[in-house]
C-alpha cells in the first residue's frame, strides 16, 4: 500500500489528469510559452470573434457581393394645414369611419321612418308601381345605391384627406367637401355603366341622367352631412384648445405627455469618493470616504449589582 501523504503519489496523479482535467494526458503549457492563436487543439479562442473570422480586425459580418443598403430617411410628417395629407393610420380609418358610419346611421334612420309611414297605406312586401316593395326600395335608397358614395368617400377620409386632430376646422372641412367631391365622381363612375344599358333601351338622355343628374341629386346632400359628421369626428378625436402653439410642442394632440418633473437627489455624495488617490493640497494622498461605524456596544456595559 502506498502512504496518502507520499508527495511522490501525488505528483504522479497530477501528472496523470493533466493540464485541462482527469483523463487528459496533455501537460500544462511552460511558463512564459506564448499563446497559439488557434487554442491546444486548433479551435476557435473565445475571444467574441465568431469562428472563420479575419484575425486582426472587427467582425463586419458576411459579405455577399454587395455593400450594405444604406440607411432609410426619417419620414417627414404631413403638415395639418394642407389639404391633402397621403398616408394610412388607425386615426385617420378611426375618423373616416365616424364620418361616413354616421351618414349611413342617418340615411337608416330616416329611410326606417319613411317606410313606417307608408306601411300604414301599402304593405311593406306588396309589390306596387314597377314591381318593387317598399323594403325593396328601402334597401336600395339606403345602402346600395349610395353605395359608392360610401366607399369613395371613406377611401379619400382614410388615405389622401384625413380627418386630423391636430389640422385646423377650416381644413377639416375643405377635406370634408373634397371627399363628398370624391364620392360624387364614385356615382358618376357606377352611373357611366348603367346608363350604358339604359341608353340602349331609352335613348342617350338615360346616360346624361345618370351620369350627371342622379350623381349631383345625391351627392350634394351627401357631402353637406359628410362636413357635418367629419366635425363631430374631429371633435371626438380631439381638437387643438387653447392659442397656437407650434406642431409638436408639449400639449397638442398627438405628442406624448411629457414626464413629471424628477426632484433633485436629497443626498449628496461626498466630494472625498471622487478624490480617492489622487494628491492632496498638501502632497499627500486624500484617505478613501469610511463611513461612520456604530458603537460596539451601544446599551453600556452591565448594571451594578
Amino acid at each position: 500500500m502506498s502512504n496518502p501523504g507520499d508527495p511522490q503519489r501525488s505528483q504522479r496523479s497530477q501528472h496523470d489528469r493533466g493540464y485541462y482535467g482527469a483523463g487528459w494526458s496533455q501537460p500544462a503549457p511552460p511558463a512564459g510559452a506564448p499563446q497559439q492563436p488557434g487554442g491546444a487543439y486548433g479551435g476557435p479562442q473565445q475571444s467574441g470573434v465568431p469562428y472563420g473570422a479575419p484575425q486582426g480586425g472587427p467582425y463586419r459580418g458576411p459579405q455577399y457581393g454587395g455593400s450594405a443598403p444604406a440607411p432609410r430617411p426619417p419620414r417627414t410628417p404631413a403638415d395639418p394645414r394642407r389639404a391633402f395629407a397621403p398616408g394610412a393610420s388607425v386615426t385617420n380609418t378611426a375618423g373616416a369611419l365616424i364620418a361616413v358610419v354616421s351618414i349611413v346611421l342617418v340615411e337608416f334612420v330616416s329611410g326606417l321612418v319613411g317606410l313606417l309611414g307608408a306601411s300604414f297605406v301599402v304593405h311593406p312586401f306588396a309589390s306596387y308601381g314597377a314591381g318593387g316593395s317598399l323594403v325593396g326600395g328601402f334597401v336600395s335608397g339606403v345602402f346600395a345605391t349610395p353605395f359608392p358614395f360610401y366607399a369613395g368617400a371613406f377611401l379619400a377620409l382614410a388615405f389622401l384627406t384625413p380627418v386630423d386632430r391636430r389640422s385646423p376646422l377650416p381644413t377639416v372641412l375643405l377635406r370634408a367637401v373634397l371627399a363628398g367631391a370624391a364620392g360624387t365622381i364614385a356615382l358618376a363612375l357606377v352611373g357611366v355603366f348603367t346608363g350604358t344599358f339604359s341608353a340602349v333601351r331609352s335613348g342617350g338622355a338615360q346616360l346624361l341622367i345618370d351620369v350627371v343628374t342622379r350623381p349631383l341629386q345625391s351627392g350634394v346632400p351627401f357631402t353637406l352631412m359628410l362636413i357635418a359628421t367629419s366635425t363631430a369626428a374631429w371633435l371626438w378625436l380631439g381638437r387643438p384648445r387653447g392659442g397656437r402653439r407650434a406642431p409638436g410642442a408639449p400639449g397638442t394632440p398627438g405628442t406624448v405627455r411629457p414626464a413629471d418633473a424628477v426632484p433633485p437627489a436629497t443626498v449628496q455624495p461626498s466630494s472625498q469618493q471622487g478624490q480617492a488617490g489622487q494628491p492632496g493640497a498638501q502632497g499627500g494622498q486624500v484617505p478613501p470616504y469610511a463611513p461612520p461605524q456604530p458603537p460596539s456596544n451601544p446599551w453600556g456595559g452591565p448594571a451594578p449589582r
